[in-house]
């Protein structure tokens, strides 16, 4: 297995990071979340509760974790909390099982918030669906969709409720943040290309995400796609790997990067896909600032080798 491994980050900027830095820290004053309410579809475990205890640092007033473990919720909110006295802030945490392919359930879920008084500010969608390393045809029609329900039509559900919550907070610049995957690009990787299921459905969704950006400006709701890096988790300990085999990332670096793409710092990327070991300083220059006014396709999902389409 290690022979196939290949570190998933690039070079796309000249500096990488593999730790929160200074320009992403959740305590920067800039990026301050405080009287903020944050929701995290899959808060409890893995890459959901590192972006959650970020908004935390970040001083969020009220944080919402969604996910289908209520005994992992339960624990989480706890230790959100307790991330919260540490830093010297009360935080709000509430916590909600929710399969997200579960109309009714989705469904309920925003229904309480309202009831509750509850308008988010910031949504992060998380969750996902994953399965053995199979091929499509292996899997079958019947899994394969039902990784399109998670992967797609969850997380579409929850953006559109989250669009169209009350006018409570409608003078507000909401936040969505997808947490996507370098899988629905790197399809020629030897780790990757055995789990297809995941690349397409995880590609769809991104790509609806993406798609939302066209019509909505980012001063209505700001909209950004992001690979979280290598962090250790259940999917490689699955695949028989520990955590001291590779230079995995550290566990925070998703979610301050989260903090940062929830803040006007990070507006120039709406509707874009990026990796979170992307500088952004680097990234707010003019050498990449003039590849997006230049190409709306630039950091998008496309059909690579059609740029002459854009003529017509």
């Amino acid at each position: 297995m290690a022979d196939k491994f290949d570190d998933a980050t690039t070079d796309f900027t000249s500096t990488i990071h593999r730790e929160p830095y200074p320009a992403i820290s959740p305590t920067k004053p800039s990026l301050s979340q405080a009287g903020k309410t944050v929701l995290i579809t899959g808060g409890g475990v893995g890459v959901g509760k590192y972006i959650a205890h970020n908004f935390v640092l970040a001083s969020v007033a009220t944080i919402v974790i969604v996910g289908r473990r209520v005994n992992k919720l339960q624990e989480t909110a706890s230790e959100l909390e307790a991330t919260g006295k540490q830093a010297g802030h009360t935080v709000k945490v509430i916590f909600k099982g929710c399969d997200v392919t579960d109309d009714k359930e989705v469904e309920r879920v925003w229904d309480d918030l309202a009831k509750e008084g509850v308008y988010v500010d910031v949504l992060v969608l998380n969750s996902a669906k994953d399965t053995a390393s199979q091929t499509l045809f292996e899997l079958g029609y019947e899994e394969v969709w039902a990784q399109f329900e998670a992967n797609v039509k969850g997380p579409l559900h929850f953006a559109e409720r989250f669009y169209k919550q009350s006018p409570k907070g409608a003078a507000k610049t909401k936040y969505l943040l997808n947490v996507s995957t370098a899988a629905i690009h790197m399809h020629g990787h030897p780790l990757i290309d055995t789990r297809p299921a995941y690349s397409v459905t995880k590609g769809a969704g991104t790509l609806t995400i993406q798609t939302l950006a066209n019509r909505i400006p980012p001063e209505d709701m700001q909209i950004l796609s992001y690979h979280p890096g290598s962090i250790y988790g259940r999917a490689w300990e699955d695949q028989g790997i520990s955590r001291d085999a590779f230079p995995f990332d550290d566990d925070n670096l998703p979610g301050a990067f989260a903090v940062w793409a929830a803040s006007k710092e990070a507006s120039f990327l709406h509707g874009r896909y990026v990796f979170a070991s992307w500088d952004v300083e680097e990234l707010a220059r003019g050498e990449f600032t003039s590849c997006f006014d230049a190409d709306r396709d630039y950091l998008r999902i496309t059909v690579k080798g059609l740029d002459w389409m854009k003529k017509i």
